[in-house]
């Protein structure tokens, strides 16, 4: 494997990945296109099956629906019309319904014709005309227990029940009935049948294809056939659930074991295929509809499907296997010439002429940063060897440069011995300046705390102040607010006091009613006078009368005392109030106003007072601060002195020891020269002209 050529690495390692990728994505196609094939194929079976059973049901409904209408024309009009009208009217009925073979007419006993037990006439189609027999209406036939008489009974009104198809081998069609009860209002006094020929239906059935193998089968609610291919097993009255083929027998079972209104699927064997079936009963006569299709003709176009993805899967493989060799010789022959041009490179031969790539993919990248290391190298290189012809050069300059600063160093040194000396001075100097201002930074100390503990005081003293200004200014208001309620209590009294003197004047109308019914009674008892005995009775009533307005205007003349006392009370509380608010306004509020003002102005001296207290206290905080940046500055200064002597000494030494310095340079510029001279034959190796 390590000896392969790249081409084939690159060969072996992705047509195999795509070959695989390929396959498997041709399966999955594959199954999903197989599996919405057969979703698709049993929605279209479901969807045909319901149809077709609702257009079934529609054409019974005609006939259901034909029948409870007879039932309920008979119902309202059998007491008074003849059994000829009917013959005409259901004989109509059968002329326009070609569905419609006959239709009769069966009443309970002596209830159409008291004298007559049995009254049944049926009509039906022979040729053109319409016949008319009573050959059921007797004790013979017993039309009572029959079957679709019984249906009837068993119904409500309004209803209609069909009975399962048969096979009439008289007429060699298929027949039905279908039975609606006829009721006098909660009494049923009969019934309606309406027998019908189903071979529409069984057209209609046969009818019914689905793809080139799908077929329709109607069943009844019993199993038997309606109608299938085989015409004779219809003929015979053959139940699927009884076919002589086991397979479709057993087919028979299921879908008489799963009846409903919804589809079902199945599935069964006849001649070696597999028959998928769809199937759902028909409402209101659970006859069974059934579609069947086969299996491989659902499954054709899904395997047809797969052959087509499976011969494209290799056309891809094929061509991809071209392309990708294709591809894999360009990016091979990319990497040839590389490897050619960075061998040339290692064996230090720079007169080669860069890569010529026009790609742009990784390859064409790798080409130019190529490129670029050849022409950064051979700069480099050149500039080396020009760099060692100057190198040697300025090694003989740094020598004669390193003998003079020998010198210059030695008279450094003597000049730094008279600072460090001249600075041991300074620092005894600054050593008593710093005390003097230590012991100033104190006094100020002292005085900013005595200068805090004054403002301190007056912000007491002004909070005092504030306090009482509130207080008395809460009193002030108190006492406006009072003398003005009280004035508006007094204001309104003086309102409701009018009420009095209204009372005075309904006393006054009062008092004048009052006379005049005393002159009433007057007058009454004067005409009871004349009356003699006869006004007896009327002079009592006007004596009572008299007394009732004596006792009025005695009631008037007390309301009106009580009024005069209650106005000259109110008058005088009224005037008292009066007095009361104006000493309130006139003398207390003016005196809370000036106590305001007192305790205001208060307040603002000791605010001031405080205010200048603060700036004493800032004054000798910057005092204090200042000297605290002086002794700071000087001790600085003791300290610089003492670090500039310490320094001096260093560089002192430092001097000593960049001599020695110099000295090892003069040494290292003659070794130097000579590392100039080894580059200049390394660099010579190299072709770079």
């Amino acid at each position: 494997m390590k000896k392969m050529s790249l081409k084939v690495k690159m060969l072996l390692c992705i047509l195999p990945i795509m070959a695989i990728a390929m396959i498997i994505l041709t399966y999955v196609a594959t199954k999903e296109l197989s599996v919405n094939l057969q979703t698709a194929n049993t929605e279209a079976m479901n969807n045909n099956v319901e149809a077709n059973a609702n257009s079934l049901d529609g054409k019974l409904e005609i006939i259901r629906t034909t029948a409870v209408n007879i039932a309920e024309m008979v119902s309202t009009s059998y007491q008074f019309v003849q059994m000829d009208n009917y013959k005409g009217t259901l004989s109509k009925i059968i002329n326009d319904n070609d569905s419609i073979l006959g239709a009769g007419l069966w009443f309970e006993p002596n209830t159409f014709d008291p004298a007559e037990k049995y009254i049944g006439p049926y009509w039906y189609r022979d040729g053109s005309t319409i016949v008319e027999t009573w050959d059921y209406s007797n004790a013979e036939y017993d039309y009572f227990n029959q079957d679709y008489y019984l249906n009837a009974k068993a119904l409500s009104q309004g209803q209609a029940v069909i009975t399962d198809p048969y096979y009439d081998p008289t007429s060699g069609k298929i027949m039905s009935s279908c039975s609606a009860p006829i009721y006098d209002g909660n009494k049923y006094i009969g019934c309606v049948t309406v027998d019908m020929e189903l071979t529409d239906i069984s057209e209609l059935v046969s009818n019914i294809k689905v793809g080139s193998t799908g077929s329709a089968i109607l069943l009844s609610s019993d199993g038997t056939y309606i109608y299938t291919d085989d015409n004779q097993k219809v003929m015979d009255g053959v139940k699927m659930q009884e076919d002589p083929d086991a397979n479709i027998a057993a087919a028979g079972q299921m879908i008489l074991s799963n009846s409903g209104e919804e589809p079902h699927m199945g599935v069964m064997r006849v001649g070696g295929k597999t028959i998928l079936l769809t199937y759902m009963d028909i409402p209101n006569v659970n006859w069974k509809m059934i579609i069947r299709m086969d299996l491989e003709e659902i499954e054709a176009p899904s395997k047809s499907a797969t052959r087509v993805l499976t011969v494209i899967m290799i056309i891809a493989l094929i061509v991809s296997a071209v392309i990708i060799t294709i591809f894999v010789m360009s990016i091979a022959k990319s990497i040839n010439s590389v490897k050619q041009f960075a061998n040339i490179l290692a064996s230090g031969d720079f007169t080669v002429d860069k890569i010529v790539s026009n790609r742009g993919d990784e390859l064409g990248q790798m080409s130019d940063s190529l490129n670029d290391m050849f022409e950064n190298n051979k700069d480099v290189i050149s500039r080396i060897s020009d760099g060692s012809v100057q190198v040697s050069e300025t090694s003989t300059g740094l020598a004669n440069m390193a003998n003079e600063l020998s010198g210059q160093f030695n008279d450094i040194q003597t000049n730094m011995s008279g600072v460090n000396d001249a600075m041991m001075s300074s620092g005894a100097a600054t050593e008593q300046v710093n005390a003097s201002v230590e012991e100033v930074n104190a006094s100020v100390q002292q005085l900013a705390s005595e200068t805090e503990k004054t403002s301190e005081d007056a912000v007491d003293i002004k909070k005092k102040a504030r306090e009482i200004e509130q207080q008395s200014k809460a009193a002030y208001d108190n006492a406006i607010h009072i003398a003005e309620q009280r004035e508006a209590d007094l204001t309104d009294a003086n309102e409701k006091a009018k009420v009095v003197d209204e009372i005075g004047t309904l006393a006054d109308t009062i008092a004048e009613i009052a006379d005049q019914i005393n002159l009433l009674s007057l007058n009454a008892s004067i005409e009871a006078a004349r009356a003699g005995d006869a006004g007896k009775g009327f002079a009592v009533v006007a004596s009572e009368i008299n007394k009732l307005a004596s006792s009025t205007s005695e009631a008037v003349e007390q309301i009106r005392e009580t009024i005069d006392g209650v106005q000259e009370a109110f008058g005088t509380l009224s005037s008292s109030s009066g007095e009361l608010l104006g000493f309130i306004k006139e003398t207390v509020a003016p005196d809370y106003d000036k106590f305001v003002n007192m305790a205001k102005q208060y307040g603002d001296d000791a605010g001031a007072f405080g205010d200048s207290s603060e700036k004493i206290a800032g004054m000798v905080e910057n005092i204090r601060a200042a000297m605290e940046e002086v002794s700071k500055a000087i001790q600085n200064i003791a300290e610089s002195t003492q670090d500039t002597a310490d320094l001096s000494s260093k560089v002192n030494d430092s001097v000593m020891a960049a001599a020695d310095v110099v000295s090892n340079v003069n040494d290292m510029s003659n070794k130097q020269e000579e590392i100039a001279d080894t580059l200049g034959e390394i660099v010579g190796k190299f072709k770079l002209k």
